[in-house]
């Protein structure tokens, strides 16, 4: 999650730098993955206008201009072809620093001095898209109005300088998935109050309606939709964003588009409630169901690609079709164009599972998506509708109808945990008071009354005495806590005895110059039939039902296969001498066909894979020999192996015991040993 630190700022009184708050609040549990100060690599840029264009005397594709800085009329040779006389221009003088850690001299071009130079879009780092007008190759044309800052800063006149810190939120945090929830933590890291800029949105008394304009909502899945709020715009006015909404857009990595589209986009980043708008006159009979999709129904989404559905996914539809993925993306039929005239806000919440389904089904994951499947709050659905009605207002983008569509059929349940403070300071290493306890409590909004800790509505993941002792731990300060030792009854951990086999083992396999590796329990069949697996043995191999990839396909039958692929590697890689072992499971289920709430049969087998110059058969022979000396085993038949066809014929001997195969050793056609 992307933050504007000049955004962060409204919700509390901001005293130290960006640098320092990062650190602070990854101290708090808010990681922070990154921090971009923008614009602190642009120095001595400033604001110039050409006065003047020659031709150069010695060059037919370059010119030479002189352009007025200010301070200075600076004579400027450039190859550009897309600049006149009276342009206002960004120039980089002598001495200046570019993105990147360009810096740019004075010089000559073809013998003509240039005493700076005229920069592009990229040349700042900036982005066409943001800059309409601009191209891609060519100087940067800035606004005549700009006239009246020639020679001043660059950064300052474009308003380039800003901090961005980029967060790296936990699953259980959606949160702080939202401009809101980072500024709720910031406040309570800088020990400053929270100041809440949404409060006329939190007191804001809008009437429930069963209808709006005509306009209907029904919602047949409220196991899957907790929540739908329906308002509706009219006389919309379709036009770009204002530049601070296009700025903090940009800032947090969303592409503006358009202000109704913007606002939807505004609202998720802020308030973390992912919003739609939705065409009025494209909703079949004005009528909303949230509801399963029919088998093989299929919609084209907003990125004009048609996507597949089945019943166990939710769409938001129309008397005739869906309309919109639900919680992932809407469809290519209902989006908001240059000539709508009415739309319809769609707040909703659904269930964080089935979104995450969904969007793995259809190969499509979304900013929406990805909060939605964290699990979103339902009373957060009606304040995230209600500012997208005021943004429409304050941006003059139409005219909001009165009244809303709320269909809440599943209340959200409001968690409510027992301060218990020995069990919590216990927990810590801490000697904390209930007062203070609840004074970091209060600090989150997480109210205390009577000894119990009321969650606040935004924080579904508090539900244990542990949660609570986190956000207590959190905010007393990790690194406060004192070192104290385990006051619990212990007991002495001890090896059992196939333990101990199991480290003498790897100790002599280690002493004799082998290397452990760890493989992965999944294959492919490609795998199997490149070891030569038996069709016996390839039948108890279990097909895993949800696998990563092909490759992860099966639970392996044998271990072979994997040692091959490491063995391959090395070669591959002209490793000339390998020695490796992987002590393992191989997996497989008697009746050939694993029945559900059944569990595979599992054997731990050691595999050894080794080849070079200095190993032969009797290298094996000779490092097998030590290990079962090592572990009690004297008595045992080497035997001729011929039947397996993953081995050489002729090179290959079982190690038995009685009837029992312990071993089997094998000689490659090849140099080496497998």
């Amino acid at each position: 999650m992307k933050a504007s630190v000049e955004w962060l700022k409204e919700y509390s009184d901001m005293d130290v730098d960006s640098i320092t708050l990062g650190d602070k609040l990854t101290m708090t549990g808010s990681k922070v993955e990154t921090i971009d100060q923008l614009g602190n690599d642009i120095k001595n840029v400033v604001v110039g206008k050409i006065l003047e264009i020659e031709k150069h005397p010695d060059a037919d594709k370059l010119v030479v201009t002189k352009v007025d800085v200010g301070t200075e009329k600076l004579q400027i040779v450039t190859g550009a072809n897309n600049i006149k006389e009276g342009d206002i221009v960004p120039i980089a003088k002598d001495g200046s620093e570019l993105p990147g850690g360009v810096k740019i001299k004075k010089g000559a071009l073809r013998g003509v001095e240039s005493c700076g130079m005229m920069c592009s879009v990229g040349e700042l780092n900036l982005n066409v898209a943001d800059y309409p007008g601009q191209i891609e190759h060519g100087i940067m044309i800035l606004d005549k109005k700009l006239e009246k800052d020639v020679g001043k800063d660059i950064v300052e006149v474009l308003n380039l300088r800003e901090d961005i810190i980029d967060f790296e939120i936990t699953s259980n945090r959606p949160d702080c998935l939202s401009i809101e929830g980072l500024g709720r933590e910031t406040a309570a890291t800088l020990g400053k109050p929270f100041k809440n800029p949404r409060k006329n949105i939190d007191e804001m008394q809008v009437e429930t309606k069963q209808e709006l304009e005509g306009l209907k909502v029904d919602i047949e899945a409220p196991d899957l939709c907790y929540r739908y709020v329906a308002t509706m715009v009219k006389n919309v006015k379709i036009a770009p964003s204002p530049e601070w909404m296009v700025r903090r857009l940009k800032a947090c990595g969303v592409r503006s588009i358009n202000n109704i589209v913007d606002i939807t986009n505004y609202v998720m980043l802020e308030m973390g409630q992912p919003m739609h708008a939705f065409d009025i006159n494209s909703i079949e009979g004005k009528h909303i169901t949230v509801r399963r999709a029919k088998k093989g129904e299929k919609i084209i989404t907003l990125d004009e690609q048609e996507r597949q559905l089945d019943e166990e996914n939710l769409v938001i539809a129309d008397d005739k079709k869906a309309v919109a993925i639900a919680g992932v993306m809407g469809g290519l039929n209902s989006e908001i164009e240059a000539n709508t005239d009415t739309v319809v806000f769609e707040s909703a919440v659904f269930y964080g599972g089935s979104v995450r389904k969904t969007a793995k089904k259809v190969g499509l994951r979304t900013e929406s998506s990805s909060r939605f499947e964290k699990g979103l709050s339902a009373e957060n659905a009606l304040r995230a509708a209600n500012r997208a009605v005021e943004l429409v207002e304050l941006l003059g983008a139409g005219e909001a109808v009165e009244g809303k569509i709320d269909v809440y059929p599943t209340t959200q349940k409001i968690n409510q945990i027992k301060l218990d403070v020995p069990k919590i300071n216990n927990l810590l290493g801490t000697n904390l008071s209930q007062q203070e306890m609840t004074a970091i409590l209060e600090k989150l909004d997480i109210k205390v009354q009577n000894d119990v800790a009321i969650a606040p509505y935004f924080r579904m993941d508090l539900e244990f005495v542990a949660d609570i002792a986190e956000e207590i731990g959190r905010f007393y300060g990790y690194d406060q806590l004192d070192t104290t030792l385990i006051k619990a009854d212990t007991t002495l951990g001890i090896r059992n005895k196939e333990q101990n086999i199991k480290k003498k083992v790897k100790e002599i396999l280690v002493n004799s110059g082998l290397s452990e590796i760890y493989t992965y329990g999944f294959v492919s069949e490609k795998d199997l039939e490149l070891s030569n697996i038996s069709e016996e043995m390839r039948k108890y191999a279990i097909t895993i039902q949800n696998p990563l990839s092909d490759e992860y396909k099966l639970m392996r039958p044998t271990t072979i296969p994997s040692m091959m692929q490491i063995l391959a590697t090395n070669a591959n890689k002209k490793n000339q001498n390998v020695k490796l072992f992987d002590v393992s499971r191989n997996y497989k289920n008697s009746k050939q066909q694993i029945q559900e709430g059944e569990v595979p049969l599992q054997e731990e087998i050691l595999t050894v894979g080794m080849y070079g110059e200095d190993v032969d058969f009797y290298t094996l022979k000779g490092i097998l020999e030590n290990i079962l000396e090592a572990i009690g085993i004297h008595h045992y038949q080497v035997e001729k192996e011929i039947e397996n066809a993953s081995y050489h014929p002729g090179r290959c001997a079982n190690i038995k015991i009685g009837k029992d195969i312990i071993a089997t050793l094998r000689r490659s056609s090849s140099t080496g040993v497998r």
